[in-house]
């Protein structure tokens, strides 16, 4: 079966949050989607990684207050995709991603952190939500 699973935190004021959508699921030969809320501006994307322990030789999850995001973590690696989302409404939007008829991608994570500007939350004008652990599945 596939699953949807909200790990971490986000940063920001209020939080920047990816939320599975029960309706969407990460199922294979269709469209699995996320909603991203509390985005501060027009600029805002969805980083795919393939693991959730590691990027390159750093722990995750790495702070990222060295990049100046107190508070900010980046909870999975971004080797897969860095694709934008579909605002429904300001503050509001949804990433979708089209899963192919291939069953070899059954019980495969794909791990998600949406990204948003945010003009003065921070010295690099950027915040970071928790993460969804999609594991892909049939049904």
């Amino acid at each position: 079966p596939s699953t949807a699973t909200s790990f971490g935190a986000g940063c920001g004021s209020p939080p920047l949050v990816l939320s599975p959508i029960a309706t969407s699921p990460p199922r294979i030969n269709t469209i699995a989607q996320a909603l991203l809320t509390n985005i501060p501006s027009s600029l805002a994307f969805v980083a795919l990684g393939l693991r959730d322990d590691l990027v390159g030789p750093f722990a995750l999850p790495f702070p990222l207050v060295g990049y100046g995001m107190p508070s900010c973590y980046m909870l999975q690696s971004a080797n897969a995709a860095a694709e934008p989302v579909t605002f429904i409404v300001p503050g509001t939007a949804i990433y979708s991603l089209p899963l192919p008829n291939w069953y070899g991608l059954i019980g495969m994570h794909l791990y998600l952190q949406g990204w948003a500007n945010a003009p003065g939350a921070n010295s690099a004008n950027v915040i970071v939500s928790n993460g969804v652990d999609w594991r892909l599945g049939d049904s």
